[in-house]
């Protein structure tokens, strides 16, 4: 038996090995200190909260986030949701719909008017059982945050014309 509960930090029991092997999964590089001192941080400021399915004996099964935003043209607050992953020997059980769930809950209570995903990829029933409906497609930019400012790799200056 599973329940859900809100990681308060990432060094809750079992939830950043479990972040960790969701990270190898998606064949991205493993972060740094700097990048989970920032995740820690944004934990503990609220700015991002993750939702985890922990089992009686404290395994940590499955993990969701729900970072909060500002639309200005809905004047609302709006969520994105992210990172939702299940250890492979616990999929199948309902720990993701339960996870799922937990976080619209989460959003609901945030004053979120809509919520997005891009963590839907290969689980679109899951969340279409949940209610959601398919939206227009995002686009994406990648940043290149060792590299120079897009301004001025695009333009080669770094004035953009906002005066």
């Amino acid at each position: 038996m599973s329940e859900i509960c809100r990681a308060t930090s990432i060094k809750n029991p079992g939830f950043l090995q479990l972040l960790t092997q969701c990270i190898v999964e998606s064949g991205l590089p493993l972060p740094d200190k700097d990048a989970l001192d920032q995740l820690e941080n944004a934990v503990r400021q609220d700015r991002v909260q993750f939702y985890m399915s922990m089992e009686n004996d404290g395994r940590v099964t499955g993990v969701v986030s729900l970072t909060v935003g500002f639309a200005t043209t809905l004047m609302r607050r709006y969520g994105i949701v992210g990172d939702l992953y299940v250890h492979p020997g616990h999929r199948g059980r309902g720990t993701a719909a339960a996870l799922l769930l937990a976080v619209m809950d989460g959003a609901h209570d945030a004053g979120c008017a809509h919520i997005l995903t891009h963590t839907a990829q290969g689980m679109e029933g899951l969340f279409q059982r949940a209610g959601w409906d398919d939206g227009p497609s995002s686009l994406r930019y990648a940043v290149d945050l060792e590299g120079p400012p897009p301004s001025l790799s695009m333009t080669g200056s770094w004035k953009l014309g906002w005066d």
